[in-house]
């Protein structure tokens, strides 16, 4: 699938930063603690297949490939140019990974394929249309009863975090990251057809609140699940 829709950014907006994308979330993104609180949640369950959408250079495919050494781990991103350097990653690592190229808003997987499906920081980037129908994707490659596991920006937890929010928002866009700074997601969560949805921590980085939830596909779906 190209990368032709005109909502699509790449992961630090502008092409040419794409090679610095890993020394940027070490250095400000406390990395480790929230990929840590981002899987602590599904790391006893035995999946025969993950999938992380907009995985980027794939450090996360690589983090579900070594606590799920016996699942298929799929990673997507619409961004080729960050494929590239997630591939050569999983290389180096000799790792089974497949990662494609594709869009959130149409994951090229069958209905019910995926037992985890995991996201970080791609929803801030979409704007609330395409928010809303990748939850909804994500919700339809899982199996009943799987889990999604996501990180991204949340309400902030303080006034610091706010102002260092405003600086991520003037980068980013306002109207991508407005849902995000008012604590939306768990309701777009719900309204994609989720439940048992927890907040399961909070990371304060250099650019906000990162928000981490936890939330399941029901297995008894009903007319209502879903709007």
């Amino acid at each position: 699938m190209k990368t032709s829709s005109p909502t699509y950014k790449p992961a630090l907006r502008w092409n040419g930063l794409t090679r610095f994308y890993d020394q940027i979330m070490a250095l400000t993104m406390r990395e480790d603690r929230f990929r840590m609180l981002l899987l602590d949640p599904i790391r006893d369950q035995k999946p025969r297949y993950v999938l992380d959408v907009g995985c980027g250079t794939g450090t996360q495919a690589l983090l579900l490939h070594r606590l799920f050494p016996d699942a298929s781990v799929f990673g997507l991103d619409g961004d080729e140019t960050v494929l590239a350097i997630a591939r050569q990653k999983h290389a180096h690592a000799g790792w089974p990974v497949t990662l494609e190229q594709g869009l959130s808003t149409a994951l090229p997987y069958p209905d019910g394929s995926m037992d985890i499906v995991t996201c970080s920081l791609l929803l801030h980037h979409l704007s609330d249309t395409d928010k809303k129908q990748s939850i909804r994707e994500m919700w339809r490659v899982l199996i009943p009863g799987g889990a999604l596991a996501l990180a991204d920006w949340g309400k902030p937890a303080n006034d610091a975090m706010r102002l260092l929010f405003y600086g991520l928002q003037l980068f980013d866009g306002f109207d991508t990251t407005r849902a995000n700074g008012r604590g939306l997601i768990p309701n777009m969560l719900y309204d994609g057809g989720f439940r048992q949805i927890t907040q399961t921590g909070q990371v304060n980085t250099l650019f906000g609140t990162m928000a981490l939830y936890y939330a399941v596909k029901p297995t008894y779906i009903n007319q209502t699940t879903i709007r």
